[in-house]
C-alpha cells in the first residue's frame, strides 16, 4: 500500500489534501512514517480536529525529507488529527510543528490520511467486542429511555446526574444505563487524592476539563437502586465505581462498601467494578471483604518518577498502588491495569520491561491498552525526556502477550463470567 496523502485544514474546518506530500506521524520527538501495517480504515464514528498553532508535516517521497506546509492556496493551514472511538488504540500522534504555543483540549490526537476515497487512522483495534460501537446508540431512543427512568425512580440523584451525561456528554457508559446492558456508571466521589494532569472533570492547570464533576454524595439507597435495577436485568451486567465525572472513589469506600454489602445479601448476579488509583490499601481491603469482584487501576507509567509526573499524586505513593494490587490479589479480586498508552513513551524500552516485570510479579489478570487524553506537547513536557527510544506500540502488545502468557489484553471491563 502508497503511503497516505498528507491532510490538513483550515480555521473553518475545511479539510484539505496535499498534492504531494504524504502523510508523516509522529512518536515522542520523533518524526515517522508509518508502515502499511501500522495504517487501519478509518473507524465508523471516528471525529476530525484541527490543531490551533500547529503546522501540518507531511513527506516528501521525491525529496526523502519531511517538510512543514506553511500556508496552501493562500491559507493558513493547522495539522489534522482523528479521534476514534473506544476499543481502538493508537499507534502515532500527529506530525506538526508548534507555531504558536496553545493548550489543546483533553482528546487522543492521532495521526490520519487520505488515499484516493479511502481514509486512514495510525491505530490497531485491540478489544473485538462490540460494545461501544456508534451503531448501538440511537439517541432518539435512548432519550425516551432516560424519561422512562426518571419517571420510574423519582428523586434518585445518581439517574438525574448519569441522564444529563447521556444527553450533553455523550457518556456511552452512561447511555448503557438507560438501555440497561453491559457496563453502567455509579459516580460517588466529589473529591480526588491526585491532580491527573489529563483529568477530565477538574484542573487547576491550563488544561479545560471536558465536563463537570458529581457535586453531591449519594446516598446508600440511590446507590443500591441503580445497581439493583441494572445488575438484574442487564445482559454481561457490570456496575463501575470511579468514572470520568467524578474523584477518585477509594474516597468514598465507606458509602461503596455499605451499598455493596447491602446489594450482595439479595443479589449474586453481575459484576461490580471499581476503577480507582489504588492508592488506599486498607480502602480496597475493605471494598474486597464488602464484595466488590474486580478492580481497575489505572496507570501512566509503571516508573514512579513517570508515574508522579502525570498523576500528581495527594498523600499517597506509588508504592501504595502497588500495596493495593497486593492486597486485591490476596483476595483472589481480578485486577487490571488500565494503561494510559501514549505513542513513543509507553513503548519505550524501559517502559515495556517495567511493565512486563510488574505484570509477571503481580499476576496481573488484564491490560487494558487505553490512548491518554491529552496534548502531546504538554505531555512530553513534564516527562522531561528527550530520548525515549520507542519500540513500537504494536511491539509493546507482541511483548506483553509474548513474556505474560495467560493475561488478557483489551479495552473494556470484563464481566465476572469472562474472568
Amino acid at each position: 500500500m502508497n503511503l497516505p496523502y498528507l491532510v490538513f485544514s483550515d480555521r473553518k474546518g475545511n479539510i484539505y489534501q496535499h498534492p504531494f506530500l504524504r502523510m508523516a506521524a509522529s512518536a515522542g520527538h520523533k518524526l515517522i512514517c508509518p508502515a502499511s501495517h501500522e495504517l487501519i480504515s478509518l473507524p465508523q464514528g471516528s471525529t476530525f480536529f484541527y490543531l490551533p498553532g500547529r503546522l501540518p508535516v507531511g513527506f516528501d517521497t521525491q525529496a526523502n525529507k519531511f517538510q512543514v506546509v506553511e500556508k496552501f492556496q493562500g491559507k493558513e493551514v493547522f495539522a489534522l488529527s482523528v479521534f476514534m472511538p473506544p476499543a481502538y488504540l493508537r499507534l502515532y500522534n500527529p506530525a506538526a510543528l508548534v507555531k504558536k504555543k496553545t493548550v489543546l483540549p483533553l482528546w487522543a490526537y492521532t495521526a490520519c490520511g487520505v488515499n484516493g476515497s479511502r481514509w486512514y487512522a495510525s491505530a490497531v483495534r485491540v478489544d473485538r467486542r462490540v460494545r461501544q460501537s456508534p451503531r448501538f446508540y440511537d439517541d432518539r431512543i435512548i432519550k425516551k429511555n432516560v424519561k422512562v427512568f426518571l419517571d420510574k425512580f423519582p428523586g434518585n440523584r445518581l439517574y438525574e446526574h448519569l441522564s444529563y451525561c447521556a444527553l450533553n456528554y455523550n457518556c456511552l457508559a452512561a447511555k448503557n444505563l438507560f438501555m440497561t446492558r453491559w457496563e453502567a456508571p455509579l459516580p460517588t466521589s466529589q473529591s480526588c487524592n491526585a491532580r491527573c494532569l489529563g483529568c477530565l472533570s477538574y484542573q487547576d492547570s491550563e488544561c479545560l476539563p471536558s465536563h463537570q464533576r458529581i457535586n453531591f454524595r449519594p446516598q446508600v439507597n440511590e446507590i443500591v437502586e441503580v445497581m439493583a435495577h441494572h445488575l438484574k436485568l442487564a445482559p454481561e451486567a457490570i456496575v463501575s465505581f470511579g468514572q470520568g465525572c467524578e474523584g477518585e472513589p477509594l474516597l468514598e469506600a465507606d458509602i461503596i462498601a455499605e451499598s455493596v454489602h447491602i446489594l450482595r445479601k439479595n443479589l449474586s448476579r453481575g459484576t461490580i467494578n471499581v476503577n480507582t488509583n489504588a492508592s488506599l490499601p486498607k480502602k480496597i481491603e475493605l471494598l474486597c471483604k464488602a464484595g466488590v469482584d474486580s478492580f481497575r487501576v489505572s496507570l501512566s507509567s509503571p516508573q514512579p518518577k513517570d508515574y508522579n509526573a502525570y498523576f500528581r499524586p495527594k498523600k499517597y505513593s506509588f508504592g501504595d498502588v502497588i500495596a493495593s494490587i497486593d492486597t486485591a490479589k490476596k483476595y483472589k479480586k481480578f485486577v487490571s491495569i488500565n494503561l494510559f498508552v501514549f505513542p513513543g513513551f509507553t513503548d519505550s524500552k524501559e517502559q515495556i520491561e517495567s511493565l512486563v516485570k510488574l505484570i509477571k510479579s503481580k499476576n496481573i489478570n488484564m491490560v487494558q491498552l487505553r490512548n491518554i487524553n491529552i496534548d502531546p506537547e504538554l505531555y512530553l513536557s513534564v516527562l522531561k525526556k528527550k530520548r525515549f527510544n520507542p519500540q513500537g506500540i504494536i511491539s509493546l502488545i507482541e511483548k506483553i502477550k509474548r513474556c505474560c502468557p495467560g493475561l488478557k489484553i483489551g479495552y473494556f471491563n470484563l464481566p465476572k463470567e469472562q474472568f
